[in-house]
């Protein structure tokens, strides 16, 4: 009986480790927030052993949960999730990794000691496959108080120390030194500066939630048949879509201002004053945006990132004009808004 007793402690089952079950940190954040705190999952813990950044992991734990899922991912879903989780900074870099059940992860490892003294989130999640470990690198500079990202038409925020360039959801630009007070119902791009230049941009709410998907990217940025026109167009009015609003009727004297935009922008030339350009073709109150990258959808993610491009995709405008083109390593785009005076003829 000892015998038979001794052969199942020490069989082949007795000699497997226990599993260690992946602990995913909370996907979302109603606050825009920096903290470090030690991982709750048990093996990110033993391996890492130092502070991780909780809302960038909580960004990771959502791409690993997508990945997991083989579903894919891009640019725009990947800094939507870590706003979604509360980190208001630019994702510098992603790593993913899937390994067997409980495997530790070494490529993942080498790249997180290679980021030390960074914003990190690490974590992983368990699949049919295995597990999905997923790295993100964080672009924080500077810091920012505790905020939220939802607010009521009055809300005041507070950045000490900070110029504050906003865009409001009437696409009026509004400046402010060290605080801002939401004065309108709707989606707000903001964008903080200091002697350096650009800190981060990223948007608040007002009286309405937050979207659940990036404007442009996820599904979304999969391949569109046609030409780079049609492509545009495409994913313009897929942007109405997210907003939930009509579309902007196309004007072709505001397709003139793109062009012009368009060409200055490539050659690399100091671009004209927007309002003058639009003035002159009849327009009154509007504005325009441009942006460079490899793909449309990565370009038009750019733009609405950006506070100088942002009042073009991010409002409601009655008129609208675009501009596209290949370039070197990818697309140039430029996008003109407007609203049409009483007074300005229709073509």
């Amino acid at each position: 009986m000892l015998l038979m007793f001794l052969a199942c402690v020490h069989g082949p089952e007795a000699r497997k480790p226990p599993v260690v079950q992946p602990r995913v940190p909370s996907l979302q954040s109603a606050m825009y927030v920096h903290h470090d705190a030690f991982p709750t999952d048990a093996l990110v813990a033993k391996v890492w052993g130092q502070k991780l950044d909780e809302s960038l992991s909580g960004a990771a734990g959502a791409l690993a949960m997508r990945l997991i899922e083989d579903r894919p991912l891009d640019r725009a879903d990947l800094r939507w999730r870590a706003i979604l989780a509360g980190y208001p900074w630019p994702v510098a870099e992603a790593r993913t990794q899937r390994v067997a059940e409980d495997e530790v992860p070494q490529d993942i490892l080498v790249a997180a000691q290679a980021a030390t003294g960074r914003d990190l989130g690490l974590v992983r999640a368990r699949g049919r496959a295995g597990d999905q470990w997923v790295l993100l690198i964080g672009a924080r500079r500077g810091e920012l108080p505790l905020f939220a990202r939802e607010n009521h038409v009055g809300a005041r925020l507070v950045f000490p120390g900070y110029l504050i360039l906003a865009v409001p959801p009437d696409g009026v630009l509004q400046e402010a030194h060290d605080a801002l007070v939401l004065n309108q119902s709707g989606e707000w791009l903001l964008g903080l500066y200091d002697e350096q230049g650009e800190v981060t941009t990223f948007p608040v709410y007002v009286d309405r939630g937050t979207p659940q998907g990036p404007p442009f990217g996820g599904a979304a940025s999969g391949e569109i048949a046609g030409d780079l026109d049609e492509e545009l167009l495409v994913r313009l009015d897929a942007l109405d879509l997210w907003y939930r609003r009509d579309a902007a009727e196309r004007d072709s004297l505001l397709d003139g201002v793109a062009r012009a935009r368009l060409r200055s922008f490539v050659a690399g030339q100091v671009l004209a004053d927007d309002k003058a350009q639009l003035a002159a073709a009849g327009f009154f109150e509007g504005t325009t945006g441009a942006c460079r990258a490899t793909t449309v959808a990565d370009c038009l993610d750019v733009m609405w990132w950006s506070v100088s491009g942002h009042a073009a995709l991010g409002s409601s405008w009655g008129s609208i004009g675009m501009a596209v083109t290949p370039v070197s390593g990818g697309v140039a785009i430029v996008v003109a808004t407007a609203d049409r005076e009483d007074n300005a003829l229709p073509l």
